[in-house]
């Protein structure tokens, strides 16, 4: 057994969440498993065939996870991942840490770099472990109970019976600890009577599960008084305290100087107990020595229920830590600190008192705390009141400023819009013109001219036509934007291959393509990719997209489609090698009745493609990114869900 091996592998357990491991010791043909933890239960037959597959097959992962035993091991212990490293070799001898879990590990490389220096301290402990020295340590550990003069012990709940206590309480109670064990009250029987009923109090915390500390009078076996401090935390579990460990100082000698001090304080009480500020003296330790008659009543309390209790009994918890950092300085200085405070009352009622604290010097060393509080409630509340009214304040002034800001802000939006509408109109007047203008001007020239050739009138004719379906694609462009803009268009959403839909689209810009000597490069998926939309709309924001690429890319240049399967999402990724966009314009790209000014690009079209793009993929709860520098080229990047 090396108890520093076992706790390589907890912190290994620890770091990658696997439910068993072990390592493996290969001797020949020989296997053995050195150290494990988790393995048991697990049928040995099994394990004894991965092992071999491991250390003397060298099989890799696939196979062993293909294996009949780890399908058994898979279907008996739930585990479904397996790591193994080599650790190191030593003549005939090999060994490996072998690693199981129930959920999926990280992949081997991670794992390794995550374990690497623990996997080197394994190495250098099987190798030369370190050497066991318990009798030295439990000689010190005796050693060390023995010399502390505190006695230290372990009880029952209602501490009526010892299970453990140190031999210090021969020097504090003149019993050894085997009385103690055989005489379960001898302690009990110690404490001076009029103070037993502190240690029932003290005791019953204790049942309740607090931890706590109780100060009170007692005399040993030749008879002798003495001051003790009893202090005791509970060991709990499943709700239940099971024992009690604490410690027992004597503290005569504080005690005695108390008492030499009660004549003077006696005097100093009836002077303070006039005051209405709260006055009160802490001990060394921060436990109430005095308190005034008038500030323990603004706690709601008498002198005596704050006597002997620490100073962070008093206090809210969230003050804590003010206090100590006040209780600090205060040590720290012989002048006068003042610093805030919240105790609370017998309520749990906050009351805020501003403390004037100065230390007690005794012999050059600190014994205690003399304190002056004033109740400043009342004035803080006032404060809070004047700070919340100016946060007020400055809020509302915050929010007129952002109403303006808002109102000036709508009126720019709405002249943009006007802005924007009217070179809209413009733009479809003109896109709506010039085909018209074509198609009347060559009509009325075939009409007026009844000898024209064959030939002209088929040239004409076939313009006509070119210009009709380009007006009647515009209209129909308009009227899509106007019910997609409406909301009108519901989205008929069926499974199709989205792969298919991307070919049946670039079929259409072949002769496109091949005219601009174009490169297409194609990075799609073996597999089909099966989503559930609107393929008729789908297949729009493709024809969009590709026909924007082929139209800014110039004679020779690339265009590139990748398709990537995300599990649950689609990514469509279009890149090329035209024209780009400016980088002031990206913004625009997407905003109704805008259209970008490309120089050098002929500029067809009313601007609704992208427009479109954006609102059929929001429809179908995807996304839309672009990325262009001008002259450089365009990236756009679709991503759908699959649902």
């Amino acid at each position: 057994m090396n108890l520093r091996v076992d706790k390589i592998l907890e912190e290994i357990r620890s770091l990658t969440h696997c439910d068993a491991g072990y390592i493996l010791k290969t001797d020949k043909k020989l296997l053995s498993i050195l150290y494990s933890f988790g393995i048991n239960g697990i049928t040995d037959s099994d394990i004894s065939e991965i092992n071999k597959q491991i250390s003397i097959k060298n099989a890799n992962l696939r196979d062993i996870y293909k294996s009949k035993n780890f399908s058994n091991l898979t279907k008996t212990a739930g585990f479904v991942s397996l790591y193994r490293e080599k650790i190191f070799e030593e003549g005939n001898s090999t060994y490996h840490l072998v690693l199981l879990s129930k959920n999926k590990l990280p992949d081997a490389k991670k794992l390794y770099t995550m374990l690497s220096s623990n996997i080197n301290v394994l190495k250098k402990e099987i190798i030369n472990p370190a050497k066991e020295n318990d009798l030295t340590i439990e000689q010190l550990y005796q050693e060390t109970l023995a010399t502390i003069p505190t006695v230290i012990f372990s009880t029952n709940d209602d501490g009526t019976e010892y299970y453990f206590i140190t031999d210090a309480v021969r020097n504090l109670f003149g019993y050894s600890p085997q009385e103690i064990y055989d005489n379960k009250l001898l302690i009990l029987r110690s404490i001076a009577q009029d103070h037993f009923h502190k240690f029932r109090g003290f005791a019953e915390k204790l049942r309740n599960g607090e931890v706590s500390t109780v100060e009170y009078r007692m005399k040993d076996r030749f008879g002798k008084d003495h001051w003790v401090r009893h202090s005791g935390i509970p060991i709990i579990k499943d709700g239940k305290v099971l024992r009690v460990v604490g410690m027992i100082n004597e503290i005569s000698e504080e005690k005695i100087t108390q008492l030499k001090l009660v004549n003077s304080e006696e005097k100093f009480r009836m002077l303070i107990d006039t005051a209405d500020d709260l006055i009160f003296i802490l001990n060394g330790f921060g436990y109430f020595n005095l308190v005034n008659k008038n500030g323990a009543s603004a706690l709601g309390y008498v002198p005596e229920e704050m006597i002997g209790k620490h100073f962070l009994e008093f206090i809210d918890k969230e003050d804590e830590a003010k206090i100590a950092e006040a209780f600090s300085r205060i040590l720290s200085s012989s002048e006068v600190t003042t610093f805030e405070a919240v105790f609370l009352d017998r309520f749990d009622k906050g009351v805020t008192f501003e403390i004037h604290a100065k230390p007690m010097i005794s012999e050059g060393e600190v014994s205690g705390m003399i304190s002056i509080g004033r109740n400043i409630t009342n004035r803080k509340l006032d404060e809070q009141k004047i700070r919340d009214l100016n946060a007020k304040l400055v809020e509302a002034n915050r929010i007129i400023s952002i109403e303006r800001e808002r109102a000036r802000h709508k009126i720019n939006v709405l002249e943009e819009l006007n802005k924007l509408k009217s070179e809209f109109i413009s733009n479809i007047s003109h896109e709506l013109r010039t085909p018209l203008a074509s198609i009347v001007g060559f009509a009325e020239t075939i009409i007026s001219d009844p000898d024209l050739p064959k030939e002209t009138s088929k040239e004409f004719n076939e313009i006509i036509l070119s210009e009709g379906k380009r007006l009647a694609k515009l209209i129909n462009d308009v009227l899509d934007f106007s019910k997609l803009e409406s909301g009108e268009e519901e989205l008929r959403k069926e499974s199709f291959n989205v792969i298919d839909v991307i070919h049946e689209v670039l079929d259409l810009f072949t002769q496109q393509i091949s005219e601009k000597e174009l490169q297409l490069s194609k990075d799609f998926p073996d597999n089909e990719i099966i989503i559930v939309a609107d393929r008729a709309r789908i297949a729009q924001v493709f024809f969009n997209l590709i026909s924007n690429s082929v139209k800014f890319t110039n004679k020779g240049g690339r265009i590139f489609l990748i398709l990537v399967d995300h599990g649950k999402e689609v990514e469509f990724t279009i890149v090329d090698t035209g024209i780009g966009i400016p980088a002031k314009d990206i913004p625009k790209l997407f905003q109704k009745f805008s259209k970008i000014q490309r120089p050098g690009a002929p500029l067809t079209g009313a601007g609704f493609g992208l427009v479109s793009v954006k609102q059929i993929v929001e429809l179908h709860k995807g996304v839309v990114r672009v990325k262009s520098e001008e002259n450089k080229g365009s990236t756009f990047i679709v991503r759908l869900p699959k649902q």
